[in-house]
C-alpha cells in the first residue's frame, strides 16, 4: 500500500510530517500464532536431531539413503523420529536440508530450515 501526501511547508521543511500511520494498525494475533507454530516446528526439528545423535543406525541409514538418492526412504526415516509436520527434504554430497513450514489459513506463517553437514 502506498500513500501520497502533499505538504505546504513554508520555511520549515522538517515540520511536514504526515498525520497518518503508513502501516496497518498493530494486531499481534497472526504474529503470536506464527510464533506458536514455529515452536512446534522447532520441536519437530529437535526430534530429528535427537534421533540422529542418539542412534548410530538411524544416522547411518539416513546418510546411506540420501547418498543413494532414495527420497522415499529418507522421508520414511525422518518420519520415524515422531514428527508432526513433514519437512521438505533435500540433500547433496555435503549434507541434508530439512525445511519445516506451517501455514495460517492459506499463508505461510513460519519455517525452520535445518541444515546438517556430513562431508
Amino acid at each position: 500500500m502506498h500513500y501520497l501526501f502533499f505538504c505546504n511547508t513554508g520555511r520549515d521543511e522538517l515540520s511536514c510530517i504526515p498525520d497518518f500511520r503508513p502501516y496497518p494498525e498493530i494486531n499481534t494475533v497472526l504474529f503470536k500464532t506464527s510464533a506458536t507454530k514455529a515452536i512446534m516446528l522447532m520441536e519437530d526439528a529437535n526430534l530429528v536431531m535427537k534421533k540422529i545423535t542418539s542412534s548410530s543406525s538411524f544416522s547411518n541409514n539416513l546418510m546411506a539413503a540420501a547418498q543413494q538418492s532414495n527420497q522415499t526412504e529418507v522421508e520414511h526415516l525422518v518420519d520415524t523420529a515422531g514428527i508432526k509436520k513433514k519437512p521438505k527434504i533435500t540433500y547433496n554430497p555435503d549434507g541434508i536440508t530439512m525445511t519445516f513450514q506451517d501455514n495460517v489459513g492459506e499463508k505461510e506463517c513460519c519455517h525452520i530450515i535445518l541444515k546438517l553437514r556430513w562431508e
